[in-house]
């Protein structure tokens, strides 16, 4: 079940179940529409109760939700409720879908998703026989859409970068709040840590490689989000000061081959303080870094990723 969520975090997993009275306590948005944008946080809740607006599930792969009618036209053009699923994506919004398969109050989550086109066209009648003409939309889910032919490019080269995607079963380990496996590094624990909160938030997560050159070794990324166009480095060395350097200069020279990285940040342990911070903001580079169970970063993009800003005293936020 889940919990109230804090500054319009996504809590809930795959298969959770919960009620619209909780959502609405959690989130906001309305307590009785299909179709409910969250002006809290960059959601928009979809509710689909015993297959009545959708087919749900093809064989396809591809979840198809009905939108909804102007009553007074009878057209979906222009439909309010319509519009706001159809820009979601454009606007930085994810789709999360929650279906009721029985009538018991009860609502369990299905998962992130992206429109992907119109399927087609329906007409519905009404009791006095009118006839009314609503959409039915065809839904990606987020896990998938990386592997859609030309959806989410390589951030270089083709020729020179590959992407592998980071799957759940990767990050089945111990993370940096627990003690650490033998042989693990302490990075690798804080990157699993923070790409299993990113999944959780309906982020695709991916490691690049770089053949940079014949004679050398491929260069190997730490966490790249295409959604993002952000590229991180993990780093949980002993002294920060070596560490904040290693990676500013790491992500130039990743970023020297790769031009699809737009935004670039450095994963630690804890905050490094204020100079560091300065330092990283100098160079072009975001912080971030965990604190209990929750994550703060330096950069603008916290909002999208759903994770909370850090503000310095005397900064505008």
């Amino acid at each position: 079940m889940a919990t109230a969520a804090r500054a319009g975090r996504w809590n809930l997993g795959q298969g959770d179940f919960t009620t619209r009275r909780l959502l609405h306590h959690s989130y906001g948005g309305s307590l009785h529409a299909w179709v409910v944008p969250l002006r809290s946080s960059t959601h928009v809740l979809l509710f689909d109760a015993q297959g009545q607006f959708s087919d749900g599930w093809r064989e396809d792969g591809f979840f198809y939700y009905g939108g909804a009618t102007s009553e007074a036209t009878g057209s979906w053009e222009g439909n309010r409720a319509n519009q706001t699923l159809e820009t979601a994506w454009r606007s930085g919004r994810r789709l999360q879908l929650l279906l009721a398969p029985r009538a018991l109050g009860l609502w369990r989550y299905a998962g992130s998703f992206v429109l992907d086109g119109v399927a087609e066209e329906r007409t519905m009648r009404g009791w006095d026989g009118s006839a009314a003409r609503y959409p039915v939309y065809r839904l990606r889910t987020i896990d998938d859409l990386t592997h859609r032919p030309g959806g989410m490019p390589p951030p270089g080269d083709p020729l020179i970068v590959d992407i592998r995607r980071v799957e759940r079963s990767d990050l089945l380990c111990r993370d940096a709040h627990e003690d650490p496996m033998e042989g693990e590094r302490p990075e690798t624990r804080l990157s699993k840590a923070f790409e299993r909160y990113l999944m959780s938030q309906g982020y695709a997560v991916h490691r690049a490689r770089i053949r940079h050159s014949p004679q050398c070794a491929p260069m190997l990324t730490d966490t790249w989000v295409a959604q993002l166009h952000l590229l991180i480095e993990a780093k949980a060395g002993k002294n920060p000061t070596d560490d904040v350097r290693y990676a500013v200069g790491q992500l130039g020279q990743y970023t020297r081959h790769l031009p699809g990285v737009l935004r670039k940040a450095i994963l630690l342990p804890r905050d490094p303080g204020e100079e560091l911070r300065a330092f990283a903001r100098h160079m072009g580079a975001d912080l971030v870094w965990p604190d209990g169970p929750c994550w703060w970063t330096t950069g603008d993009w916290a909002q999208d990723a759903g994770i909370d800003r850090f503000v310095e005293p005397g900064r505008p936020g």
